[in-house]
């Protein structure tokens, strides 16, 4: 089991939501934990709460979509806290509706978050952990990275991608000292898919469980986490067979192709 005490700890989107507590659960195992958020108030207000808990947190300002902020944000966190030894790539946005009427604004800027955002920050700050010899990044992934959802075609398409990405990297550093881990969560009830509804037989997750399983994930060195597990394996079956005109039955009858038709767009949604 690995001791998180005084370890350097960088969460992206922890500003609220799911980032906000994975700041608190580290935070909680003796960890240095590093907040960024492109909402300053939030962040601030994040960290703020953490040492008022006796946690030692550090805020920052950061939009990860931009590649030379990721930059600059590795050499101030260096410099200020110290070298970062676990990254959570926590910081993601949702785009929902039929895809044909999606605007290029809007796929451009998730993909921009979702993947290229997790790109640029594994560029800026892998190369310290390997040099050490020693870190690891988690990649908040999804569900939706392994099988497709009507109405979510971009939101799925940075998830297979970051999976993708994320596996071969795996290889590209074999026997670095870094771990990767793959952190597929179900449907979280943080108002991120708000106005949406969860197929049948599943339901929606509590986010400090979630928050939990990434916890001892990173603690294990584990390359892949799944919650609720037992949804996980049913999900690489499906995708594992890759037979379209077997699965997408399946995804009517249990309703997943409607499962985010009423999606909401919500300003300043808690993630």
């Amino acid at each position: 089991m690995k001791d998180l005490k005084g370890k350097v700890v960088l969460v992206t989107g922890a500003g609220r939501g799911m980032g906000e507590l994975h700041a608190r659960n580290f935070a909680k195992e003796g960890a240095r934990v590093v907040l960024t958020d492109v909402d300053e108030d939030a962040v601030k207000q994040a960290a703020q709460y953490i040492r008022d808990q006796g946690g030692e947190a550090h805020a920052y300002l950061a939009d990860i979509s931009d590649r030379s902020a990721c930059f600059t944000l590795e050499r101030s966190v260096t410099s200020e806290v110290g070298p970062v030894d676990v990254l959570i790539n926590n910081a993601g946005i949702v785009e929902g509706g039929l895809v044909l009427d999606m605007s290029e604004a809007a796929i451009r800027r998730i993909t921009e978050v979702n993947f290229l955002g997790q790109v640029w920050m594994m560029q800026a700050f892998l190369p310290s952990m390997i040099a050490r010899k020693s870190g690891n990044v988690v990649n908040i992934c999804s569900y939706a990275g392994k099988l497709g959802a009507a109405y979510l075609a971009t939101y799925c398409a940075t998830k297979f991608a970051l999976i993708g990405f994320t596996d071969s990297l795996r290889q590209e550093i074999h026997r670095s000292g870094v771990t990767l881990t793959i952190v597929n969560p179900g449907y979280i009830k943080t108002g991120m898919f708000e106005g949406s509804k969860v197929p049948k037989l599943t339901r929606w997750q509590d986010p400090q469980k979630v928050a939990d399983a990434l916890l001892a994930g990173v603690k294990k060195d584990r390359y892949e986490v799944f919650w609720p597990r037992w949804l996980g394996h049913v999900i690489s079956l499906g995708r594992g067979l890759a037979i379209p005109k077997v699965t997408d039955p399946l995804f009517y009858l249990f309703r997943v192709n409607k499962s985010f038709k009423k999606w909401k767009r919500v300003d300043n949604r808690s993630f």
